[in-house]
């Protein structure tokens, strides 16, 4: 399977407003026997209350839509997806909670009518809350041994914007004090088909899976809900201890919005400087100096905010000049730009992606409601392959000049988590 820009466009995003505001989007593709599912609901961690340890009832509503919907009870419900072979997952975000299944798309309809239950009707009996925030409660705890992850919950924190900024995990507060009333209650109010984006690709038949979908979701109703107000963003540095031989630190510095003209060429930048180990962060600071053994940048995009993020992971005695190291590589960057190569192999690695992300109809179906939600409108493997065929080596190099540079990258926020502070008082 080979995508460019000169390939002809086959596939068609089909669009339709159902009746009851939910929006669907369909990728058939009849050359496969598989489907996927991505149902986005727009409720996240932005509804949960105010309040550092306020949140956590997103997440408990997520745990608890799996024990049982539609008059089933837990195990009723998920032998039903079992045995129709449905892998299923749930998970919270800032401002949507995202139900993904893959499957046989002969088991398309059965699919559609048990998650449809999971939405509209589930269960959530008052004896499942006590397992579902002891799980919860389990995960948090367990964040002591993934220092990476700790670290960028907390950079999060600091450099977006609330109540954009909140971690999925909920606080253990949150979590303790909620009831089953509160959380039956959150659902209840938040689950809103205004805003609701569901996204198929596959073996689809468009007709068959809109009229189930229109069918079934006919009678859920509910005004569409604005978008909280963003606050002003925290910033700062912060300094989580923790004993050990080891100290990991995020930093989180501003970057182009969503559907602006420098977010390719910026995502191109990210790459080169920090996406492998190809890249010139691992290149100056672990290959040759062996400061550090992992380094690496990316691009955080969303509509509350889009960050550039560096990380590092090192040892308490080398992590000040593993982040003077990095400070030196990001002037070097900008001042002399980039190669003719180091594009064209990122490049490469885009096209790779594409070209993968189209034989996962998960891939595709998550990506068109990723575009709807963020763009306002899906795009086909062919746009995506031109927007990268389109883009030249001076576009990015221009970037890199103008954007990168050490006083772009004192930054909006730094985090460490280890023995000790490596972060001196900002003047």
């Amino acid at each position: 399977m080979t995508i460019s820009k000169d390939s002809p466009d086959v596939s068609v995003i089909e669009d339709r407003r159902l009746s009851c505001g939910v929006r669907l989007l369909v990728e058939s593709n009849p050359s496969v026997k598989s489907a996927a599912i991505s149902w986005w609901v727009p409720t996240g961690t932005m509804d949960d209350p105010d309040g550092d340890d306020a949140d956590g009832l997103a997440v408990l509503c997520a745990g608890m839509l799996e024990r049982g919907a539609g008059g089933l009870d837990s195990r009723e419900f998920n032998d039903g997806l079992d045995r129709l072979g449905v892998i299923r997952n749930i998970s919270v975000h800032d401002t949507s909670t995202r139900l993904s299944a893959s499957l046989r798309n002969e088991e398309l309809p059965s699919t559609l009518e048990l998650l449809a239950d999971m939405v509209l009707d589930p269960l959530m009996p008052e004896d499942g809350l006590d397992p579902v925030r002891s799980l919860c409660l389990q995960s948090i705890q367990g964040l002591v041994d993934q220092p990476p992850e700790l670290a960028s919950i907390r950079l999060n924190h600091l450099a977006l914007p609330a109540p954009f900024n909140r971690s999925a995990y909920g606080s253990s507060q949150a979590l303790e004090s909620a009831t089953i009333e509160d959380v039956r209650t959150a659902w209840r109010t938040r689950c809103l088909p205004e805003g609701s984006i569901i996204a198929l690709a596959g073996g689809i038949d468009f007709d068959v899976a809109a009229d189930i979908l229109e069918r079934r979701l006919s009678e859920w109703s509910g005004g569409s809900k604005e978008m909280p107000e963003s606050r002003p963003r925290i910033g700062g540095d912060e300094h989580v201890e923790q004993s050990g031989s080891q100290v990991h630190v995020e930093m989180a510095f501003d970057a182009p919005p969503l559907c602006s003209s420098d977010e390719l060429p910026f995502l191109v930048a990210t790459r080169i400087l920090g996406g492998g180990s190809s890249s010139r962060l691992f290149d100056h600071v672990r290959e040759q100096q062996g400061l550090c053994y992992d380094v690496h940048a990316g691009y955080l995009r969303r509509r509350s905010g889009s960050l550039c993020t560096i990380g590092a992971g090192t040892t308490p005695e080398r992590v000040s000049r593993t982040i003077e190291s990095i400070y030196e590589e990001i002037d070097r960057f900008g001042s002399g730009g980039i190669t003719q190569d180091e594009f064209d192999n990122v490049m490469v690695g885009l096209k790779t992606r594409l070209m993968m992300h189209g034989e996962s109809m998960a891939a595709r179906a998550a990506a068109i409601a990723a575009d709807f939600h963020d763009r306002g409108t899906p795009r086909t493997l062919s746009q995506v392959a031109r927007e990268i065929d389109e883009l030249s080596h001076r576009a990015v190099d221009d970037l890199v000049r103008s954007h990168f540079n050490s006083k772009w990258a004192s930054g909006v926020a730094r985090v460490a988590v280890g023995p000790s502070t490596p972060f001196q008082p900002r003047s």
